[in-house]
């Protein structure tokens, strides 16, 4: 078996890879999100990449094998009170391909590029029920920062 090849994809790399990454989006999409969302959203944040990517404000690593997208990580640049952080939007990994350490060092790439641009805070959010996603995350040392609560008030 070819060995997997771990890289900052390009605007070049989302096209050739465009239906893998909306169908990875779209799971992950339906993973996490309860509420109701547009029937292409996959396709909306698939479209923006690349002018995300052009522009420095994101960064999308992806992991192939043979050509193939195995799986991908998207994080994007913000500022909260001034301290610049990457954070982690999405981690999508094809089925067969999950449980070998994949996201693990997509992630780590996304540690590595983030240091590259002088932030020193990584971050990202998991839904409550995904204990799995929570537990990995601190795996790798991530910290409890905040804690999000809602109220639905109803109709």
């Amino acid at each position: 078996m070819a060995e997997l090849e771990y890289r900052v994809m390009t605007p070049e790399d989302i096209a050739a890879c465009r239906e893998d990454i909306t169908m990875l989006t779209q799971t992950i999409l339906a993973e996490n999100i309860t509420q109701h969302y547009p029937e292409d959203l996959a396709e909306q944040y698939v479209s923006k990449m690349p002018g995300y990517i052009a522009d420095g404000s994101a960064c999308v690593v992806g992991a192939l094998l043979d050509g193939e997208l195995a799986g991908f990580s998207w994080a994007y640049e913000l500022a909260i009170f001034g301290e610049r952080r990457l954070h982690i939007d999405m981690i999508g990994i094809k089925p067969r391909y999950q449980k070998r350490g994949i996201a693990r060092h997509l992630v780590e790439i996304q540690m590595e590029e983030a240091r590259k641009r002088g932030i020193r805070i990584l971050e990202a959010m998991t839904t409550k029920g995904n204990a799995a996603a929570y537990t990995w995350f601190h795996s790798l040392g991530f910290e409890d920062e905040r804690v999000k609560v809602r109220l639905d008030l109803g109709e």
